[in-house]
């Protein structure tokens, strides 16, 4: 058998295992595909995981030898490295099994790797790094700096009018467009603008992508963007995710450009008001609220519920919409630790905009009946 042995900070290990981890399958028929692969290069120890949409890698430092193989069991050790010093060394020991000299088949590739850290040991099958896909190689055409915890927190704010809509997979991504990041579901929108990162040409990004973007620290990464795939790389984490096909919705031509009536609202009042009538919706789909004259109001078959706004100058339009669409817009300006934001309508029939000087959310208005 050949024996190689590397070392690594225990620590740093524990990291980025629990980073790549987040790409793997959590079920798939190989097993390759739900494990971790390692490879160490003398100076190195990389780490990486996919789901074949989404690619996340991970380099810490190292000594020793030269290896590669697939982990067994990844969460599990994941789990066990809790249990090991902080800055302690741990040891790799990967002994490669010697295949027979006629018609090796994979099992006979695969290997036993011993963990030491301390006083702490574990000895397991690996798989060969034969089972485990190569990595993604992307061609870019544009290349961006960006603040990975600007726009995951940009991302988190305006991911619930996000579409799950996979005949239109465009609105199941993130759209990307000049300085600002958009999503759709055909009966919200959300929008939110940066003047920080511009791009030149629309794309798309995965929203299992972006919800890996805390793996990167805060540290500034580059984002390159091809015409199939995009990657998020700082050099010692490098993230890779597929891009959909087609072309998405024309934001700005959805939003309307006139208002007829515009009035600042209270944030912390309107989810207040809108989670007290909540409490009285028997179907989310079908029992409106209804805004008019400052007053949220919501009728069904049990009886009709109010709570009165506090506005200084109330619209004259009186319009309906679904209670958590409307709650769900106002919590994205609640993320900003907003006291108040905007609401413009114009006809009951048109969307209701919510807005400040970056983020914008639109909601669809429900047709009310004449009683209501």
């Amino acid at each position: 058998m050949i024996e190689t042995k590397c070392v690594v900070n225990a620590k740093e290990f524990q990291r980025a295992l629990e980073k790549v981890l987040k790409a793997a399958f959590k079920k798939c028929s190989i097993p390759a595909f739900m494990e971790a692969h390692v490879k160490f290069d003398g100076t190195s120890c990389t780490l990486t995981c996919t789901n074949l949409e989404l690619w996340c890698r991970v380099s810490i430092p190292a000594q020793g030898g030269q290896c590669s193989f697939v982990l067994t069991d990844s969460r599990i050790i994941l789990s066990a490295c809790k249990y090991f010093s902080d800055d302690s060394e741990l040891e790799f020991c990967y002994q490669e099994d010697q295949p027979p000299a006629v018609n090796p088949t994979k099992t006979d590739l695969d290997g036993t790797l011993t963990l030491r850290c301390g006083d702490k040991k574990l000895c397991q099958r690996v798989i060969t790094s034969e089972d485990f896909p190569p990595l993604q190689e992307v061609t870019a055409e544009y290349a961006y700096t960006i603040d990975p915890d600007a726009l995951s927190k940009r991302f988190e704010r305006i991911k619930y009018a996000l579409s799950t809509d996979t005949s239109r997979p465009c609105n199941c991504y993130v759209k990307f467009f000049d300085n600002r990041i958009g999503a759709v579901d055909g009966y919200r929108l959300a929008l939110s603008r940066d003047k920080s990162l511009c791009v030149e040409e629309p794309f798309y990004i995965s929203p299992e992508a972006l919800k890996l973007l805390p793996v990167f620290d805060g540290e500034s990464c580059r984002l390159s963007v091809g015409k199939t795939w995009a990657v998020f790389d700082s050099g010692t984490v490098r993230l890779i995710t597929r891009m959909p096909e087609g072309e998405g919705l024309n934001f700005d031509a959805a939003i309307p450009k006139n208002y007829g009536e515009a009035r600042t609202v209270d944030i912390a009042d309107f989810i207040g008001s809108l989670r007290y009538l909540s409490e009285f919706i028997r179907n989310p789909d079908k029992d409106p609220i209804c805004f008019n004259s400052g007053y949220l109001s919501l009728k069904n078959v049990r009886g009709k519920y109010i709570s009165k706004l506090k506005m200084e100058d109330t619209p004259t339009i009186a319009i309906g919409f679904k209670g958590r669409y409307m709650l769900d817009g106002l919590k994205q300006f609640q993320a900003k630790k907003l006291e108040s934001v905007s609401m413009r309508m114009s006809t009951p029939f048109a969307p209701i905009i919510l807005s400040d000087q970056d983020d914008l959310a639109m909601i669809l208005p429900y047709r009310l009946k004449k009683s209501a």
